[in-house]
């Protein structure tokens, strides 16, 4: 079989924007996520140059709706383009041999903060750990949340001062997973995770397995406090966690604030607010307000802001 590349140069924060358009309008047959995230300008051991950031997809060739979706595709990439700085979409066709092998090649690990390095699952035994390195394996097809985005950047970033051993942990919308996995490597007693969306659960469960964590991990699909018994202890009484990690857009987390989050944060417990655009700060600050939770620590990165509260 033939294919054709589609294939955007990005930064961190379009890079995830045009992988939500290559998952939702190219989906794989599996119903997994259809883009491809590229990661270059590293050397072997992940240290930051110049990293060139890359998306690609793939259409069959010759399927009949290929044209109508490569449409789709190129409209989608032209509106992103008005919000997003976006490279010229590049357009190739490619065998089967080289379609296998077009992305991977090219695709180096990355680090985050001071500990954690972000490596793709078949380069995972080419990189030499350091003593104190995090090692967090993943699918990079699966790519929202993959650690490109400034938004996820900052929760890692927290989570290196916040997360002690021992501690419980709520990872809300947990995406590809990547929070949930530096948590548990962090050191926390169990890691719950959920998200509204069923492929974000299949994708955060594929990388999950691809890290071999002890740490008791349970994932579930919900859109909230009270949708479903993960709520609860086995005794009726509300859970509750020391650490819960938000990292979704304004709107979603004033929904989850508003059926009641907040109320399953442990006494002394830290909540880690991201996916915050400065400009919708003071609208996310004033929710915090409203459920008696202050502001301890906020973290910028680009245009983007994470909240450390507590209450």
């Amino acid at each position: 079989m033939d294919w054709i590349e589609i294939s955007v140069e990005a930064d961190g924060e379009a890079a995830e924007a045009v992988s939500e358009l290559f998952n939702r309008l190219n989906a794989r047959p599996d119903g997994a996520g259809g883009a491809v995230t590229e990661v270059s300008g590293f050397d072997p051991v992940g240290e930051d140059h110049q990293p060139v950031i890359t998306v690609r997809t793939y259409l069959p060739a010759d399927s009949p709706d290929t044209p109508q979706r490569r449409r789709q595709i190129e409209k989608g990439l032209w509106f992103l383009g008005r919000i997003h700085a976006l490279g010229e979409p590049q357009v190739r066709a490619l065998a089967e041999t080289d379609w296998a092998n077009a992305w991977k090649a090219s695709y180096h690990p990355f680090r985050i903060g001071r500990r954690f390095l972000v490596i793709p699952a078949w380069r995972r035994d080419q990189v030499s750990l350091g003593p104190e390195d995090l090692p967090i394996v993943l699918d990079p097809g699966m790519a929202f949340g993959s650690g490109l985005h400034p938004s996820t950047q900052l929760c890692l970033l927290a989570m290196e001062d916040l997360i002690e051993p021992g501690q419980r942990v709520l990872d809300a919308g947990c995406g590809s997973g990547i929070l949930t996995i530096g948590a548990a490597l962090m050191g926390a007693a169990s890691v719950d995770a959920f998200d509204v969306d069923p492929i974000a659960m299949g994708a955060s469960r594929e990388n999950l397995a691809l890290n071999n964590l002890a740490t008791p991990i349970h994932v579930f699909v919900s859109d909230g406090p009270g949708d479903g018994e993960a709520w609860m202890e086995c005794d009726g009484a509300r859970r509750t966690w020391d650490i819960i990690l938000v990292n979704i857009l304004p709107h979603v987390i004033a929904s989850l604030l508003e059926k009641g989050l907040h109320e399953h944060l442990a006494p002394g417990g830290r909540m880690v607010l991201a996916g915050i655009i400065q400009e919708r700060e003071p609208d996310v600050a004033a929710d915090l307000v409203e459920c008696d939770l202050k502001v301890e620590k906020r973290l910028i990165q680009e245009d983007w802001v994470a909240l450390i509260a507590a209450s």
